[in-house]
């Protein structure tokens, strides 16, 4: 990200006390092994000081699961090896083989985490399934609170170090000290989404879309949006509108967007996307299924959407508001 005040690297500890904060509906995150991540396909770097622990679990010759990274960095020893059906070589019916000793990679999803002087921050990718049910959970109000650092282990985790940068843009021409910032994030995460058109939505989902870099690609919109969102969607979303509430907000809390140039305005950038790419998505969910929206439907066009969002989008893109 060319325009960005930051960086992302592994951080492992810090002068003073880390405090962690996290959205109170995420804070009871705790992997079910739904293996969602383990049968995504992607390439899962194994450090050197893994591979030991897991020779010791995996019972197989390393070049059965270790496949050499070509150019890769000191600090990875290759990646896991993948079964024929793109799951990971250690995933099977009883979950992960090797579990107790998993790459960090492993550790960190579905955290995604950003550091600055303030602390850590977290909010989560609801590809996880267990995340995404994370949304359903009893309604009450949505407020950012200190918890735990995510990842055993690690008082700072993986993610976007800002620690360095000076706090986001308000404005072009203007700063915002870190208590406005913090006080902004509590404030934003409290209102309702914006209902876009369908119209306005359509081109907000496009830019999202292409913002998947090649040889990567998402499917376009469907066709008839207004019509099956009438019929489908548009009688059960407002029983859902505290879900999709939850959802904008795990888009404003950790946002790596707030060090980009733009600030405030590429937070709100990304936030308005995800909020459009949710309502596409969900469109999507029911016209497959052929039947009105329920949750089920709707944790599925969860999942979909930040699949499209966290893993498949160039962020820098995404909340540039340009094409890539």
């Amino acid at each position: 990200m060319a325009k960005d005040r930051a960086k992302v690297k592994q951080v492992h500890i810090l002068a003073a006390p880390v405090k962690t904060f996290w959205l109170n509906f995420h804070l009871a995150y705790a992997c079910q092994h739904s293996g969602a991540c383990c049968t995504s396909g992607w390439p899962i770097p194994v450090e050197p000081d893994r591979v030991i622990p897991i020779r010791s679990l995996a019972a197989r010759r390393d070049e059965e699961w270790l496949v050499p990274a070509v150019a890769a960095p000191a600090d990875v020893a290759g990646t896991l090896a993948l079964q024929a059906n793109g799951h990971c070589v250690f995933h099977g019916d009883t979950g992960c083989g090797v579990y107790a000793s998993r790459p960090a990679s492993c550790s960190h999803f579905p955290y995604v985490c950003l550091i600055d002087r303030r602390g850590v921050h977290v909010t989560l990718s609801h590809f996880c399934p267990t995340a995404a049910s994370l949304l359903f959970a009893p309604e009450a109000p949505i407020a950012i609170v200190e918890g735990p650092s995510p990842v055993a282990g690690f008082d700072v985790p993986e993610g976007l170090d800002a620690r360095e940068s000076l706090p986001p843009l308000r404005s072009p021409d203007r700063l915002m000290t870190w208590e406005a910032f913090s006080n902004w994030e509590r404030a934003e995460v409290g209102k309702q989404p914006t209902a876009p058109s369908l119209a306005d939505a359509a081109v907000l989902f496009e830019h999202a879309r292409v913002a998947v870099p090649a040889p990567w690609a998402w499917a376009p919109a469907p066709a008839d949006l207004e019509r099956t969102w009438q019929m489908l969607v548009a009688p059960a979303w407002p029983r859902f509108a505290p879900v999709a509430q939850r959802y904008r907000a795990a888009k404003v809390v950790a946002s790596w967007a707030a060090y980009t140039d733009e600030g405030l305005a590429a937070v709100l950038r990304v936030a308005d996307a995800a909020d459009a790419v949710l309502r596409v998505e969900t469109i999507r969910q029911c016209m497959s299924a052929g039947r009105v929206l329920d949750a089920d439907l709707l944790k599925q066009a969860i999942r979909h959407s930040d699949l499209l969002l966290v893993h498949y989008a160039d962020p820098s893109v995404l909340s540039s508001g340009t094409k890539s």
